[in-house]
């Protein structure tokens, strides 16, 4: 059976729709959400505020719409890789600092997302904070694959609780990703943060 193309309209409603969460993305990191507003947004796009709400409900609904998208590009990199796919002790170190870079990529190239997910969200609507706490015990369940297959490989201990110590691993990786982009100063904080976490996780969590 054949998949039934989506319709002019509906591309050109997606664009928009596209157009206003980019708007907002950079209205809510430069401005914060509380002191943001609707005509800010509509402004930006030199649109008028009806427009806006054609696509969204209120200013939080954007929000939820910016945090839902920006959790997605997250648990994308964590099941970018397979969890299996190392298979000695080097290739599970590497797997470790490639995933912690690309999640540090994932936030450097658009420091917007993390000010949202890291500084805003956090201190706002109870439906948007557990939105965000969701996504994050998401992603630590992902990782909890990894570090079981460090488990069944013998490169960690084999009475390690991989679910308290997957849910340590992203406090570490996402509290390095806010103090990264806190201290711009910095450029080789997240080298060196990146080169502690596997010799933290290997030598912590490794056999004994």
């Amino acid at each position: 059976m054949r998949t039934k193309a989506p319709s002019p309209i509906a591309n050109r409603a997606e664009a928009r729709r596209e157009q206003i969460l980019e708007a907002a993305l950079d209205v809510f990191s430069e401005k914060g959400y509380h002191d943001a507003g609707i005509a800010d947004i509509a402004n930006k796009l030199n649109i008028g505020h009806g427009t806006c709400y054609r696509y969204f409900k209120n200013k939080l609904d954007i929000l939820h719409a910016l945090v839902d998208r920006i959790l997605v590009g997250l648990l994308e990199v964590v099941k970018k890789e397979s969890p299996e796919k190392s298979s000695t002790l080097e290739e599970y170190r590497a797997q470790i600092k490639s995933i912690g870079m690309e999640l540090f990529q994932l936030f450097s190239k658009d420091p917007r997302q993390a000010k949202i997910v890291f500084f805003e969200a956090m201190a706002l609507d109870e439906t948007v904070k557990r939105k965000v706490q969701l996504g994050i015990d998401k992603s630590a369940r992902l990782t909890e694959l990894y570090l079981k297959n460090g488990v069944k490989k013998g490169f960690l201990r084999k009475e390690l609780d991989t679910r308290t110590a997957s849910q340590a691993v992203n406090a570490m990786m996402f509290e390095g990703i806010r103090i990264s982009l806190s201290s711009k100063g910095d450029s080789k904080f997240a080298k060196r943060w990146l080169e502690e976490m596997p010799i933290l996780m290997l030598e912590g969590m490794g056999k004994r």
